[in-house]
């Protein structure tokens, strides 16, 4: 019990130092990409905070099973490199003992990050989503970004090549007015500018240089082409006051595990739906006609039949029956298409369920690697324990990123694609760790003597490109 309280207490201080330069790390990266456009139009300092904690969420549930594989790598190593291991089995106590009580404790990481998973980080990014629309609302030239359609705006979207990042001038406009009968109004500027009107209650666009165009809804044949030096586009309703509005809709990322097998199953019973119209009425219909067709001639549908007599007659009966061909054709298209999408839509959903299963046993998996590998590896320091995590965490999450995409190509299942580099790792894993108790390897062995020349012979490549 000594042994074993002594082992967690050594695991603390190197998972909680991992999880806090992990989490500073995505910190950073969230800070660079997003929060320095928004730090910059003038939003409260409690909304800016908002934004940071509820997405919070995502970068633990990454950095948590990153931590584990660090501090069992930096923990067992110290352990190595001090002898405590050869104390250890000196004493006749195996090195896999030391590594139950860890595996204990991950164990229950596992079923907390499940929990987290499910519930605290769908929801967290439902209302990170929700604080977006909110704050895209009262300040609208926040989310504006150059080379991406705009569709925030009610009934009008927005295109814009350029952004001048010191006087945010906007170049390269294109704006769709959505009208709601006929085409929409297209307005082209070579220049724009925003400004606040009505207490921010209307937003302006005050356009430069540029033209419009029209179609007559009654009289599509109408078509109008004006050019303006200058002209203000109004949007009304854009009010100043940050308002929370409530989505029905969520996304895959948004749902825990139940709504999301509901999802599944209405994309099942819509699949089985439109598969047996398409099995039992468009293909035969299909096959019927092109059967009843051959080349340029039409074949009786009976021996008693005759070919009609009349040229004109028969052609005219060809041509009706090719139209009726490529009508079947096409609406089996269809119904092949829905199918597909159908299929498609139950595996991105299947794919986030396994995926919130799967990146939670990482922990368990991590411990699996990182333990014997810091016995076998000896003392390394905390720069050994990194290079080893991100080594792993990288082949992780390559399996992992290309199991989801091939999942949603429909060429593997989201159960393979999504626990594969589980399984990968945990095999790796569990034949390390009967090597470490075995006394295959150590940290003399040919193994670690190829893994720290790899490694030098990278940082070698490295330096040589800088």
């Amino acid at each position: 019990m000594i042994l074993v309280r002594y082992v967690l207490k050594e695991l603390i201080g190197p998972f909680l130092a991992a999880l806090f330069g992990i989490t500073f790390l995505f910190v950073v990266d969230f800070l660079v990409k997003i929060l320095d456009n928004v730090l910059s139009k003038g939003l409260p300092a409690s909304t800016v905070l908002e934004i940071f904690a509820l997405n919070l969420a995502w970068m633990l549930s990454l950095s948590i099973p990153m931590a584990v594989l660090v501090a069992c790598l930096m923990a067992f190593g110290r352990l190595s490199g001090d002898h405590e291991i050869t104390a250890v089995k000196a004493a006749g106590v195996s090195p896999l003992s030391l590594m139950r009580p860890v595996m204990l404790v991950a164990s229950l990481l596992v079923v907390l990050m499940i929990l987290f998973n499910n519930w605290v980080l769908p929801e967290a990014n439902h209302r990170s989503v929700e604080l977006m629309n909110a704050v895209s609302r009262k300040k609208p030239h926040v989310f504006i970004d150059a080379g991406r359609l705009i569709t925030q705006f009610p009934d009008v979207h927005l295109w814009v090549n350029r952004i001048d990042p010191v006087s945010g001038v906007l170049y390269g406009i294109q704006v769709y007015e959505m009208e709601k009968k006929g085409a929409p109004r297209i307005v082209y500027a070579d220049s724009a500018t925003l400004d606040y009107v009505d207490n921010g209650a209307t937003l302006m666009f005050r356009l430069r240089s540029g033209e419009t165009h029209t179609v007559d809804p009654d009289k599509p044949e109408n078509y109008f082409r004006i050019r303006f030096f200058s002209q203000d586009l109004a949007l009304q309703n854009v009010d100043d006051r940050l308002e929370r509005r409530s989505r029905s809709y969520r996304s895959d990322r948004e749902m825990p595990v139940e709504m999301m097998m509901d999802v599944v199953n209405e994309a099942r019973a819509k699949y089985d739906t439109v598969s047996q119209v398409a099995f039992e009425k468009r293909l035969p219909t299909l096959v019927a006609t092109r059967d009843y067709v051959k080349g340029d001639s039409i074949v009786p549908q009976d021996a008693k039949g005759a070919l009609f007599p009349d040229s004109v007659q028969r052609r005219k009966s060809l041509q009706r029956l090719r139209m009726q061909e490529i009508s079947s054709l096409r609406n089996t298209e269809r119904l092949w298409s829905r199918m597909e999408s159908e299929q498609k839509r139950a595996a991105q959903y299947l794919v986030e369920i396994h995926k919130k299963f799967s990146t939670s046993f990482a922990c368990f998996i991590f411990v699996l690697i990182g333990a014997p590998l810091g016995i076998m590896a000896r003392k390394g320091g905390i720069g050994t324990g990194i290079i080893y995590s991100l080594a792993f965490f990288v082949i992780y999450w390559i399996c992992l990123i290309g199991g989801e995409n091939l999942a949603d190509r429909l060429i593997i299942s989201p159960e393979l694609a999504m626990w594969a580099s589980n399984i990968i790792i945990g095999v790796f894993g569990i034949f390390i760790t009967v090597a470490m108790v075995r006394d295959r390897f150590t940290g003399d062995s040919k193994f670690f003597r190829f893994m720290r020349a790899a490694g030098r012979k990278f940082r070698s490549i490295g330096r040589g490109r800088a």
